[in-house]
Protein backbone atom coordinates (compact mmCIF):
# COMPACT_ATOMS: atom_id res chain seq x y z
CA UNK A 1 0.00 0.00 0.00
CA UNK A 2 1.11 3.47 -0.98
CA UNK A 3 2.68 5.36 2.09
CA UNK A 4 -0.06 9.18 2.67
CA UNK A 5 2.05 12.23 2.07
CA UNK A 6 1.42 15.94 2.41
CA UNK A 7 0.66 17.64 -0.82
CA UNK A 8 3.38 19.89 -1.42
CA UNK A 9 4.06 22.75 -4.60
CA UNK A 10 7.29 22.81 -4.26
CA UNK A 11 9.33 21.13 -7.05
CA UNK A 12 12.49 20.24 -5.10
CA UNK A 13 10.55 18.35 -2.74
CA UNK A 14 8.73 16.70 -5.24
CA UNK A 15 11.21 15.74 -7.60
CA UNK A 16 12.71 14.12 -4.85
CA UNK A 17 9.94 12.58 -3.41
CA UNK A 18 8.93 11.10 -7.00
CA UNK A 19 12.93 9.97 -7.14
CA UNK A 20 11.90 7.55 -4.22
CA UNK A 21 9.20 6.15 -5.54
CA UNK A 22 10.58 5.59 -8.78
CA UNK A 23 13.66 4.06 -6.64
CA UNK A 24 10.77 1.48 -4.70
CA UNK A 25 8.95 0.83 -8.68
CA UNK A 26 6.00 2.61 -7.16
CA UNK A 27 3.77 3.64 -9.79
CA UNK A 28 0.74 4.17 -7.57
CA UNK A 29 2.36 6.42 -5.48
CA UNK A 30 4.67 8.26 -8.05
CA UNK A 31 0.78 8.77 -9.93
CA UNK A 32 -0.68 10.01 -6.97
CA UNK A 33 2.09 12.23 -6.10
CA UNK A 34 2.25 14.20 -9.20
CA UNK A 35 -2.12 14.09 -9.48
CA UNK A 36 -2.08 15.73 -5.86
CA UNK A 37 0.90 18.65 -6.60
CA UNK A 38 -2.24 19.32 -9.39
CA UNK A 39 -4.67 19.76 -6.99
CA UNK A 40 -2.56 21.50 -4.13
CA UNK A 41 -2.13 24.38 -7.03
CA UNK A 42 1.21 23.07 -8.73
CA UNK A 43 0.67 24.36 -12.28
CA UNK A 44 0.77 21.06 -14.82
CA UNK A 45 3.90 22.50 -17.06
CA UNK A 46 5.97 22.73 -13.97
CA UNK A 47 4.78 19.21 -12.49
CA UNK A 48 5.93 17.83 -16.34
CA UNK A 49 8.99 19.58 -16.47
CA UNK A 50 10.32 20.42 -12.75
CA UNK A 51 9.67 17.10 -11.15
CA UNK A 52 9.38 14.81 -13.71
CA UNK A 53 11.84 15.59 -16.46
CA UNK A 54 14.19 16.49 -13.65
CA UNK A 55 13.41 13.52 -11.75
CA UNK A 56 14.09 11.02 -15.14
CA UNK A 57 17.19 13.28 -15.70
CA UNK A 58 18.62 12.14 -12.12
CA UNK A 59 17.67 8.41 -13.34
CA UNK A 60 19.90 8.80 -16.32
CA UNK A 61 22.78 10.17 -14.27
CA UNK A 62 22.46 7.40 -11.81
CA UNK A 63 22.19 4.84 -14.66
CA UNK A 64 25.07 6.63 -16.67
CA UNK A 65 27.42 6.52 -13.04
CA UNK A 66 26.60 2.55 -12.93
CA UNK A 67 24.80 3.05 -9.77
CA UNK A 68 21.52 2.05 -11.54
CA UNK A 69 20.94 -0.98 -13.57
CA UNK A 70 19.57 -0.52 -17.01
CA UNK A 71 16.33 -2.93 -15.39
CA UNK A 72 15.73 -0.46 -12.95
CA UNK A 73 16.13 2.83 -15.77
CA UNK A 74 13.72 0.97 -17.79
CA UNK A 75 11.18 0.83 -14.65
CA UNK A 76 11.54 3.96 -13.60
CA UNK A 77 11.20 5.00 -17.06
CA UNK A 78 7.64 3.23 -17.59
CA UNK A 79 6.42 4.90 -14.51
CA UNK A 80 7.21 8.35 -15.44
CA UNK A 81 5.48 8.00 -18.88
CA UNK A 82 2.55 6.82 -16.71
CA UNK A 83 2.61 10.15 -14.70
CA UNK A 84 2.53 12.06 -17.98
CA UNK A 85 -0.34 10.33 -18.83
CA UNK A 86 -1.90 10.60 -15.82
CA UNK A 87 -1.25 14.42 -15.59
CA UNK A 88 -2.31 14.91 -19.34
CA UNK A 89 -5.55 12.77 -18.12
CA UNK A 90 -6.10 15.16 -15.10
CA UNK A 91 -5.07 18.60 -16.21
CA UNK A 92 -6.00 18.29 -19.90
CA UNK A 93 -4.46 21.04 -22.48
CA UNK A 94 -6.98 23.29 -23.75
CA UNK A 95 -7.71 23.59 -26.92
CA UNK A 96 -5.16 25.14 -29.87
CA UNK A 97 -5.25 28.62 -30.10
CA UNK A 98 -4.17 28.78 -33.52
CA UNK A 99 -0.30 29.68 -33.02
CA UNK A 100 0.44 26.63 -35.20
CA UNK A 101 0.90 23.20 -35.75
CA UNK A 102 3.38 20.78 -35.26
CA UNK A 103 4.58 17.51 -35.34
CA UNK A 104 6.85 16.00 -32.57
CA UNK A 105 8.83 12.89 -33.76
CA UNK A 106 12.20 10.45 -32.48
CA UNK A 107 14.69 9.25 -34.74
CA UNK A 108 14.25 6.15 -36.13
CA UNK A 109 16.26 4.16 -33.69
CA UNK A 110 15.52 6.38 -30.66
CA UNK A 111 13.55 4.41 -28.46
CA UNK A 112 13.77 6.30 -25.52
CA UNK A 113 10.13 8.58 -26.40
CA UNK A 114 9.44 10.47 -22.72
CA UNK A 115 11.69 14.05 -24.01
CA UNK A 116 9.36 14.34 -27.02
CA UNK A 117 6.07 13.26 -24.92
CA UNK A 118 7.03 16.22 -22.91
CA UNK A 119 7.60 18.37 -25.47
CA UNK A 120 4.15 17.50 -27.33
CA UNK A 121 2.41 18.08 -24.00
CA UNK A 122 3.93 21.15 -23.19
CA UNK A 123 3.28 22.85 -26.55
CA UNK A 124 -0.02 21.80 -26.72
CA UNK A 125 -0.76 23.70 -23.31
CA UNK A 126 0.92 26.80 -24.97
CA UNK A 127 -1.44 26.61 -27.50
CA UNK A 128 0.02 24.70 -30.45
CA UNK A 129 -1.84 21.74 -32.20
CA UNK A 130 0.11 19.06 -31.21
CA UNK A 131 0.73 15.53 -33.17
CA UNK A 132 2.61 13.07 -31.25
CA UNK A 133 4.07 10.41 -33.81
CA UNK A 134 6.41 8.17 -31.07
CA UNK A 135 9.81 6.71 -30.68
CA UNK A 136 11.53 5.46 -33.50
CA UNK A 137 10.06 6.93 -36.66
CA UNK A 138 11.58 6.05 -39.75
CA UNK A 139 12.82 9.28 -42.36
CA UNK A 140 10.64 8.21 -45.07
CA UNK A 141 7.52 7.43 -42.99
CA UNK A 142 8.16 11.24 -41.47
CA UNK A 143 8.60 13.12 -44.71
CA UNK A 144 5.11 11.15 -45.93
CA UNK A 145 3.21 12.69 -43.09
CA UNK A 146 4.81 16.02 -43.66
CA UNK A 147 3.84 16.19 -47.47
CA UNK A 148 0.17 14.99 -45.92
CA UNK A 149 -0.51 16.91 -43.23
CA UNK A 150 1.52 20.13 -44.07
CA UNK A 151 2.66 21.00 -39.85
CA UNK A 152 4.21 24.64 -39.45
CA UNK A 153 7.43 22.86 -38.05
CA UNK A 154 8.58 19.37 -37.22
CA UNK A 155 10.52 18.36 -34.23
CA UNK A 156 12.80 15.38 -33.95
CA UNK A 157 14.26 13.97 -30.31
CA UNK A 158 16.87 11.69 -30.10
CA UNK A 159 19.02 10.90 -26.89
CA UNK A 160 22.34 9.44 -28.02
CA UNK A 161 25.23 11.24 -30.50
CA UNK A 162 25.84 8.19 -32.07
CA UNK A 163 22.79 8.94 -33.95
CA UNK A 164 23.65 12.46 -35.59
CA UNK A 165 23.94 10.38 -38.85
CA UNK A 166 20.60 9.26 -38.58
CA UNK A 167 19.05 12.85 -37.75
CA UNK A 168 21.19 14.22 -40.81
CA UNK A 169 18.86 11.97 -43.04
CA UNK A 170 15.88 12.41 -41.67
CA UNK A 171 16.57 15.92 -41.88
CA UNK A 172 17.61 15.20 -45.48
CA UNK A 173 14.44 13.43 -45.92
CA UNK A 174 11.96 16.35 -44.45
CA UNK A 175 13.74 19.64 -46.15
CA UNK A 176 11.40 19.00 -49.34
CA UNK A 177 8.04 19.48 -47.35
CA UNK A 178 9.80 22.79 -47.04
CA UNK A 179 9.33 22.23 -43.19
CA UNK A 180 11.34 23.94 -40.92
CA UNK A 181 13.07 21.02 -38.18
CA UNK A 182 13.96 21.77 -34.50
CA UNK A 183 15.97 19.28 -33.09
CA UNK A 184 16.13 18.89 -29.20
CA UNK A 185 17.39 15.92 -26.89
CA UNK A 186 20.93 15.41 -25.53
CA UNK A 187 22.20 13.88 -29.21
CA UNK A 188 23.31 17.26 -30.37
CA UNK A 189 25.37 18.18 -27.79
CA UNK A 190 24.64 19.73 -24.38
CA UNK A 191 24.55 23.34 -26.31
CA UNK A 192 23.05 22.05 -29.49
CA UNK A 193 26.72 22.29 -31.18
CA UNK A 194 25.67 19.48 -33.63
CA UNK A 195 22.68 20.51 -34.64
CA UNK A 196 23.44 22.99 -37.34
CA UNK A 197 26.01 19.63 -39.00
CA UNK A 198 22.74 17.79 -39.26
CA UNK A 199 21.05 20.56 -41.10
CA UNK A 200 18.38 21.37 -38.22
CA UNK A 201 16.78 25.12 -38.52
CA UNK A 202 17.05 25.50 -34.79
CA UNK A 203 17.71 23.79 -31.44
CA UNK A 204 16.52 23.79 -28.08
CA UNK A 205 17.68 22.31 -24.74
CA UNK A 206 14.44 21.06 -23.23
CA UNK A 207 10.91 21.81 -23.87
CA UNK A 208 10.40 25.07 -22.03
CA UNK A 209 13.18 26.71 -24.24
CA UNK A 210 11.43 24.98 -26.99
CA UNK A 211 8.03 26.56 -26.59
CA UNK A 212 10.21 29.67 -26.16
CA UNK A 213 12.30 29.45 -29.33
CA UNK A 214 9.03 28.45 -31.35
CA UNK A 215 7.09 31.40 -30.34
CA UNK A 216 9.52 34.09 -32.03
CA UNK A 217 11.79 32.93 -35.05
CA UNK A 218 13.60 29.85 -35.62
CA UNK A 219 17.02 30.89 -36.77
CA UNK A 220 19.60 28.09 -37.93
CA UNK A 221 22.42 27.22 -36.13
CA UNK A 222 25.84 27.45 -37.36
CA UNK A 223 26.06 24.75 -40.79
CA UNK A 224 28.75 22.99 -38.71
CA UNK A 225 31.69 21.10 -40.99
CA UNK A 226 29.61 18.27 -42.65
CA UNK A 227 31.41 17.56 -45.79
CA UNK A 228 31.78 15.07 -48.56
CA UNK A 229 34.51 13.39 -46.39
CA UNK A 230 33.45 13.43 -43.05
CA UNK A 231 30.26 11.76 -45.01
CA UNK A 232 32.68 8.99 -46.80
CA UNK A 233 34.57 7.93 -43.35
CA UNK A 234 31.47 7.40 -41.52
CA UNK A 235 29.91 5.65 -44.19
CA UNK A 236 33.45 2.85 -44.33
CA UNK A 237 32.81 3.10 -40.93
CA UNK A 238 29.47 1.90 -40.83
CA UNK A 239 29.94 -0.66 -43.45
CA UNK A 240 33.06 -1.69 -41.62
CA UNK A 241 31.72 -2.07 -38.10
CA UNK A 242 30.97 -5.65 -37.72
CA UNK A 243 34.49 -6.56 -38.93
CA UNK A 244 36.35 -4.00 -36.91
CA UNK A 245 34.32 -4.94 -33.59
CA UNK A 246 35.33 -8.12 -34.22
CA UNK A 247 39.13 -7.21 -34.38
CA UNK A 248 38.99 -5.51 -31.69
CA UNK A 249 37.87 -7.98 -29.46
CA UNK A 250 40.29 -9.84 -29.91
CA UNK A 251 42.77 -7.33 -29.61
CA UNK A 252 41.31 -6.21 -26.25
CA UNK A 253 40.98 -9.35 -24.65
CA UNK A 254 43.32 -11.90 -26.19
CA UNK A 255 44.18 -14.50 -23.67
CA UNK A 256 41.47 -13.82 -21.31
CA UNK A 257 39.12 -17.08 -20.64
CA UNK A 258 36.18 -17.63 -22.72
CA UNK A 259 33.16 -16.26 -21.02
CA UNK A 260 29.97 -15.78 -23.73
CA UNK A 261 28.04 -12.92 -20.60
CA UNK A 262 31.62 -10.79 -20.92
CA UNK A 263 31.90 -11.41 -24.52
CA UNK A 264 28.59 -10.11 -25.11
CA UNK A 265 29.03 -6.99 -23.27
CA UNK A 266 32.72 -6.10 -24.38
CA UNK A 267 31.12 -6.36 -28.37
CA UNK A 268 28.14 -4.04 -27.53
CA UNK A 269 30.68 -1.35 -25.92
CA UNK A 270 33.04 -2.37 -28.42
CA UNK A 271 29.77 -1.32 -31.40
CA UNK A 272 28.91 1.77 -29.54
CA UNK A 273 32.45 2.84 -29.79
CA UNK A 274 32.81 2.78 -33.30
CA UNK A 275 29.08 3.98 -33.69
CA UNK A 276 30.63 7.32 -31.81
CA UNK A 277 33.71 7.08 -33.66
CA UNK A 278 31.43 7.47 -36.51
CA UNK A 279 29.21 10.51 -34.96
CA UNK A 280 32.63 11.99 -34.27
CA UNK A 281 33.97 11.74 -37.52
CA UNK A 282 30.47 12.80 -39.30
CA UNK A 283 30.78 16.68 -37.26
CA UNK A 284 34.60 16.56 -36.92
CA UNK A 285 34.63 16.62 -33.12
CA UNK A 286 36.69 14.64 -31.18
CA UNK A 287 34.75 15.86 -27.91
CA UNK A 288 32.07 13.89 -28.94
CA UNK A 289 33.85 10.50 -28.92
CA UNK A 290 35.97 12.04 -25.90
CA UNK A 291 33.02 11.91 -23.77
CA UNK A 292 31.90 8.72 -24.63
CA UNK A 293 35.76 7.40 -23.84
CA UNK A 294 35.20 9.25 -20.12
CA UNK A 295 31.48 7.70 -19.81
CA UNK A 296 33.17 4.13 -20.14
CA UNK A 297 36.19 4.83 -17.75
CA UNK A 298 33.64 5.75 -15.22
CA UNK A 299 30.96 2.93 -15.21
CA UNK A 300 31.57 -0.50 -13.82
CA UNK A 301 29.43 -3.13 -15.87
CA UNK A 302 29.97 -6.70 -15.93
CA UNK A 303 31.88 -8.10 -18.63
CA UNK A 304 32.36 -4.35 -19.78
CA UNK A 305 34.76 -2.08 -21.84
CA UNK A 306 37.57 -0.81 -19.41
CA UNK A 307 39.15 2.44 -19.59
CA UNK A 308 42.86 0.66 -20.37
CA UNK A 309 40.88 -1.35 -22.91
CA UNK A 310 39.34 1.78 -24.62
CA UNK A 311 42.66 3.31 -25.02
CA UNK A 312 43.80 -0.34 -26.69
CA UNK A 313 40.55 -0.08 -28.96
CA UNK A 314 41.43 3.69 -29.89
CA UNK A 315 44.99 2.40 -30.54
CA UNK A 316 44.10 -0.07 -33.08
CA UNK A 317 41.35 1.50 -35.30
CA UNK A 318 44.26 4.13 -35.59
CA UNK A 319 46.05 1.21 -37.28
CA UNK A 320 43.27 -0.60 -39.12
CA UNK A 321 41.67 2.87 -40.67
CA UNK A 322 44.82 3.99 -41.64
CA UNK A 323 43.19 4.59 -45.57
CA UNK A 324 41.24 7.51 -43.60
CA UNK A 325 42.99 10.69 -42.70
CA UNK A 326 40.18 12.25 -41.14
CA UNK A 327 39.28 9.74 -38.78
CA UNK A 328 42.92 8.56 -37.99
CA UNK A 329 43.16 12.29 -37.14
CA UNK A 330 40.37 11.91 -34.31
CA UNK A 331 41.18 9.09 -32.90
CA UNK A 332 45.22 10.81 -32.47
CA UNK A 333 43.87 14.09 -31.37
CA UNK A 334 44.62 15.70 -27.72
CA UNK A 335 40.52 15.04 -26.47
CA UNK A 336 40.69 11.78 -27.51
CA UNK A 337 43.79 10.34 -25.88
CA UNK A 338 43.55 12.57 -22.53
CA UNK A 339 39.72 10.99 -22.23
CA UNK A 340 41.77 7.45 -22.60
CA UNK A 341 44.24 8.64 -20.73
CA UNK A 342 42.09 9.18 -17.39
CA UNK A 343 43.16 13.06 -17.68
CA UNK A 344 40.88 15.87 -17.17
CA UNK A 345 41.73 19.01 -19.79
CA UNK A 346 42.25 22.45 -17.84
Amino acid sequence: MTAPHAATTDPALLREDLLDRLAASDEEGAVALALDALDAGLDAESVLLDVVAAAQREVGERWAAGTWTVVQEHVATHISERVVAAVARHRPAGPPTGIGRIAVACLDGEWHALPARLLAEVLARHGWEVTFLGSSVPAGQLAVHLHETGPDVVAISSSLPSRLPAARRMVEACRASGTPILAGGAAFGPEGEWAGAVGADGWAPDARAAAALLAGTIRRPDEGRVDDASREEQALLHTRRGELVAGLARRVRAGHGADPLADEQLADDLGHLVDFLAAAVYVDDPGLLARFLRWVGTVAVPGGLSRAEAGLAVTDLAERLADSPRTVALLRSEPVQEACSGEVPA
